[in-house]
């Protein structure tokens, strides 16, 4: 038998199968039904929460840079950047260098001769061979000489050798100092800063920002952690930064939760944005395409397309506009869903 003879007999063959497998042309048979979970949309509150990455660092007035107080070079460096210190520890020595030792020689030469030349004064004072002017420059002299020794030797400069210490317990979080190093006067050498009294520092889009004030509640995640630690925004920023285009802000954090970070740490914050009032459906409803937002709702037994436009939302719940409290929708089953389709409530 030739090919297209044994493909007709094919299909004679099947053709009453299809015809069974059809419903009968006019038939009451109900379309086929989707299984869904549905929930209410209600009236109500939300406050979503604005996302934003900190770093930890140390709290204003709480950190504190070391400079170069003297001429000379770094003799030895006792710490490295990230040193845990104590109070009084040694940070760097410092070998004062020669003009800076002859200076604090003159300096010296000079109290001792101001010194002289006041005790001679007011003898010749005591005699009458000596007048009170006389008598009221070599006492200037003899203070403005006391001050000179004084602001060397606050500096160091009345040593061979000066060891600058942490004047408190904290962390050296900025080092830039090398044996042998001569840097210029002032210029910093450590920076320390205090573990027990930390901020985090924010950066938050401007949109979410100009919705917050000082005092909103933020929720802090550190990395692969679950548990959270509690702070409240203390500073927003007017303005943003040319960098990162995020707007600066600052989140004090409870004292006992000090101990639990590493100043530098980056970590995840939530910051509670001020409750808005709408309808409100789970976030499960929510669908989007092309077309932007959209959810299912239920009328007449079956699903109707809506679209909507959310508002605010949480991992939970969305605010939205686009259906009114009241309006059942689905919250389930709804991915596969077409306008039109009958639906029915799935079975637990």
């Amino acid at each position: 038998m030739n090919a297209p003879g044994a493909a007709a007999l094919m299909l004679l063959a099947i053709a009453p199968l299809l015809t069974a497998c059809s419903p009968p042309e006019g038939s009451d048979e109900p379309a086929p039904t989707a299984a869904v979970v549905t929930a209410v949309a209600a009236e109500g509150s939300l406050s979503a929460a604005a996302v934003g990455y900190g770093t930890v660092v140390s709290a204003p007035g709480h950190s504190l840079i070391i400079a170069m107080p003297h001429d000379g070079a770094i003799a030895s460096v006792d710490v490295r950047d990230g040193s845990i210190v104590r109070a009084g520890q040694p940070i760097v020595t410092i070998a004062i260098a020669p003009a800076a030792a002859a200076q604090f020689a003159q300096a010296r030469a000079a109290l001792e001769f101001a010194k002289s030349e006041l005790a001679r004064l007011e003898r010749l004072f005591a005699d009458k061979l000596a007048t009170n002017d006389q008598l009221a420059a070599a006492r200037k002299a003899l203070s403005d000489a006391q001050a000179m020794i004084d602001q060397q030797t606050n500096t160091g400069a009345d040593k061979a050798q000066d060891t600058l210490r942490a004047p408190f317990d904290g962390v050296i979080t900025g080092l830039a100092a090398t044996p042998g190093d001569r840097p210029s006067v002032g210029a910093p050498i450590a920076t320390l800063s205090s573990r027990s009294n930390v901020v985090i520092e924010l950066g938050l889009e401007s949109a979410d920002a100009a919705k917050l004030t000082q005092g909103a509640a933020a929720r802090l995640t550190l990395p692969q952690e679950t548990a959270e630690l509690s702070g409240k925004l203390s500073v927003v920023g007017a303005a943003v930064d040319p960098v990162s285009r995020l707007v600066k802000a600052t989140v004090q954090i409870a004292p006992n939760d000090a101990t639990r970070v590493t100043l530098g740490t980056t970590l995840v914050a939530h910051v509670d944005l001020p409750a808005l009032v709408g309808v409100i459906v789970p976030r499960g409803a929510l669908l989007e395409d092309a077309e932007g937002a959209y959810l299912f709702a239920v009328v007449d037994g079956k699903a109707r397309r809506r679209a909507v436009e959310i508002t605010a939302e949480t991992n939970d719940a969305a605010l939205i506009e686009g259906v009114e409290a009241g309006t059942t929708v689905v919250v389930s089953g709804n991915a596969a869903l077409e306008d039109g389709v009958a639906v029915a409530q799935a079975k637990p």
